[in-house]
């Protein structure tokens, strides 16, 4: 995302100083980025709409401690990660890795590929391929599927993955590392590449 850093600042400022616009337009700015890396890290619309709110709960409440010391960014998606774990301990034994498909955004599927192809056979075995990689993703580890999130979702930079995870730069390039190995793991078992 390209947002001008002084204006956001300005609008985490109003924000701790309690002016309720500025909640309403920060809720605006960044709630579709928090949606889509919570439906990424969850794989269900009706889930990443509840860790959703969850966040902007704790922002709004917790927006005051915001020290301006990282990103805002780097601080949002910390809460977005910290909210998409709690779901889980939370529901571990009910929960089911499944893409929520039916209720998902047609116009932005997650991990969409741009390339539908004029054929429609194309289209739906490019879907079918999506829908494959999407579970193969989900499929791994939470802390391999959050790396790549970050990085290719996101399109965060190393250094500030390294300040969202709270590591070191090396270990992020050591996880992204175990993390393409065990996608490519994956996708091959599935025989998808």
């Amino acid at each position: 995302m390209n947002r001008d850093p002084k204006e956001e600042q300005k609008l985490i400022t109003l924000c701790q100083e309690g002016n309720i616009e500025a909640l309403e337009r920060l809720y605006r700015c960044f709630s579709q980025d928090v949606y889509n890396m919570a439906l990424r890290m969850t794989g269900s619309s009706d889930i990443a709409e509840e860790v959703t709110q969850e966040v902007f709960i704790s922002v709004f409440k917790d927006i005051w401690r915001f020290q301006f010391q990282s990103s805002f960014t780097t601080w949002l998606y910390r809460i977005v990660m910290r909210r998409s774990a709690d779901f889980f301990r939370k529901n571990k034994h009910h929960l089911v890795r499944s893409v929520d498909w039916e209720n998902s955004d047609q116009h932005n599927p997650p991990f969409e590929i741009d390339d539908p192809g004029p054929n429609p056979c194309d289209v739906a075995f490019e879907n079918e391929r999506e829908q494959l990689i999407e579970y193969a993703i989900l499929s791994l580890s939470k802390k391999q599927r959050t790396i790549l999130l970050l990085r290719y979702v996101q399109n965060l930079s190393y250094e500030e993955i390294a300040g969202i995870l709270r590591c070191r730069l090396g270990t992020v390039k050591s996880r992204l590392n175990r993390a393409h190995r065990s996608l490519e793991r994956k996708l091959s078992e599935m025989k998808i590449i």
